[in-house]
């Protein structure tokens, strides 16, 4: 199946700045907020009413928008910080009317706290919240199990059914025409994300036939507990969205 290159997530990449004043007194210090963490929250984009997204420590984000309990699109980009102002050139991908549109957003970030963001005219902004759950550890042990799910690519709806993670994190999803493998492991850092992997083969797959990497994030503020499982293909022009919730 050829898709359409409507699927990504924002990727947001950050320095920490830290700069010297001038002149012959010294000068202080300017640090750059950290975007890292899970973010979740409200927004006005007409892509979805909330979007869920985890910066990483490479300063990479994963997201996906939703309305309700359908998944309606992704945003990819990049973002810089100044002091604590940040700015996002990214892309909104549309699943529902299949456009994308690229655009900037800018607002102020505290650390570990809150993320606002607008575009220039302030017709889309976002209300994000940081979740302390991305501090606690990854453990093969929190993912292991069955969980039922949904997802979508960029032009392809998944059949909700149900998949079984092993305590090796490996586990297979059956759709029609089509057979995905894939492997769920804790990264290094100590956060609460996981590398994903998924190879798909079969005339069906919703991202076509091929191996696409990305990351997952453990939501424990909810019960049942629920996975976010993000990946792309290696152009990154699609992928797919897996939201899971445990049986």
């Amino acid at each position: 199946m050829l898709l359409k290159p409507l699927f990504a997530f924002c990727v947001i990449a950050f320095t920490l700045l830290v700069g010297c004043g001038g002149g012959g007194g010294g000068g202080a210090n300017v640090v750059n907020a950290d975007p890292q963490g899970f973010w979740s929250g409200t927004t006005t984009s007409t892509v979805g009413d909330t979007v869920s997204a985890v910066v990483l420590d490479t300063g990479e984000i994963w997201g996906v928008y939703s309305s309700g309990a359908t998944v309606t699109g992704a945003l990819y980009g990049t973002t810089t910080v100044s002091g604590n102002t940040a700015t996002v050139n990214g892309t909104n991908y549309n699943f529902v009317t299949s456009t994308g549109l690229q655009g900037t957003l800018t607002g102020p970030i505290s650390a570990k706290s809150s993320l606002s963001l607008s575009t220039s005219n302030g017709s889309i902004t976002y209300s994000l919240t940081y979740s302390s759950t991305y501090e606690t550890p990854a453990t093969s042990a929190a993912v292991a199990g069955t969980w039922s799910y949904i997802g979508r690519s960029s032009s392809y709806s998944l059949i909700p059914s149900n998949i079984t993670i092993d305590t090796a994190g490996n586990f297979t999803l059956n759709q029609t025409n089509c057979v995905t493998s894939g492997s769920i492991v804790p990264r290094t850092g100590g956060k609460n994300v996981y590398n994903i992997t998924l190879t798909s083969v079969g005339s069906g797959c919703a991202a076509g036939q091929s191996t696409l990497t990305g990351v997952t994030y453990l939501d424990t503020t909810v019960t049942p507990n629920k996975f976010h499982a993000l990946t792309l293909t290696s152009s990154k022009n699609d992928g797919l969205i897996v939201i899971g919730t445990k049986q």
